[in-house]
């Protein structure tokens, strides 16, 4: 994926199947975002094609994919005085003709219970605090899709953002739920904790290549962690989970002893 002289993806090869939360993890730059946004066609991939469903997404009509595929962005500028409830029920647009009828309002509400705002439904969205429109943005993309029996995919680009520590696992035990009742579910996460505890699969990037790909356990090792991240961690099974726990192993005052960077092969996965 190249965007003028700069190359942000090389050779990425990744898919996303219904039933599993795919976690895309890796240092500032390393072209999660990027992926996400090749993934949900904001931006036409320069080589190779994305496809949904085995269909290329280019020639799938937007509509269409807005009943199939829903996304929440890192940020969302929405500054007109909607309530969050409005807010919310964009996510049911795709649809409907005309007006939303009660059914839309019904499964919208049970969005925002499940994200734990419809408490805010009358409260004007520009008046939220970060983590509050946050949580009304996650309610609408899920109800986005929310109802589609066949298969349906969620993409959400660092969700955790603006959160606390309540409702960062909240909103990944959502989409972790999410994933179980058959949609396939992609969180760009930078907490690494968070993608052993919830992803089923993590896919680890540095700079726009695959490092590593596959179960948590097997992707957050300490030699990929340290040769990605540039510095010390220690990895230990987790006390109350079945999931790597990750430890910085750097010094109090933020000094590590790092070795030098060995170069990490660069793995194209076949999906």
């Amino acid at each position: 994926m190249r965007v003028g002289d700069a190359t942000l993806l090389r050779g990425v090869s990744v898919a996303v199947h219904p039933g599993e939360l795919l976690a895309v993890v890796g240092p500032n730059g390393a072209g999660k975002s990027t992926l996400l946004k090749v993934l949900c066609g904001d931006l036409p991939p320069s080589a190779g094609e994305v496809t949904l469903d085995g269909a290329p997404l280019r020639r799938v009509p937007r509509l269409e994919q807005a009943k199939r595929r829903a996304v929440l962005p890192q940020e969302a500028l929405l500054r007109f005085p909607f309530t969050a409830f409005e807010v919310a029920l964009m996510g049911r647009h795709p649809h409907v003709r005309g007006s939303e009828g009660p059914a839309d309002h019904a499964l919208t509400l049970e969005a925002m219970r499940e994200t734990h705002t419809a408490h805010l439904s009358e409260r004007r969205y520009p008046s939220l605090s970060g983590g509050e429109k946050a949580r009304v943005q996650l309610a609408r993309a899920l109800v986005q899709i929310w109802e589609n029996k066949g298969p349906r995919y969620l993409l959400l680009d660092e969700p955790t953002n603006n959160l606390d520590l309540a409702h960062q696992h909240a909103a990944l035990g959502i989409a972790r739920r999410f994933a179980a009742q058959g949609a396939g579910v992609l969180a760009v996460l930078h907490d690494l904790n968070l993608a052993a505890q919830y992803a089923t699969r993590v896919l680890l990037l540095r700079g726009g290549a695959v490092v590593a790909w596959g179960a948590p356990a097997e992707v957050l090792t300490e030699a990929t962690l340290h040769a990605t991240f540039e510095t010390p961690v220690r990895v230990v099974a987790h006390p109350c989970l079945d999931c790597p726990l990750i430890v910085s192993a750097a010094g109090a005052d933020g000094s590590a002893s790092v070795a030098p960077l060995p170069r990490a092969d660069r793995i194209t996965p076949e999906v």
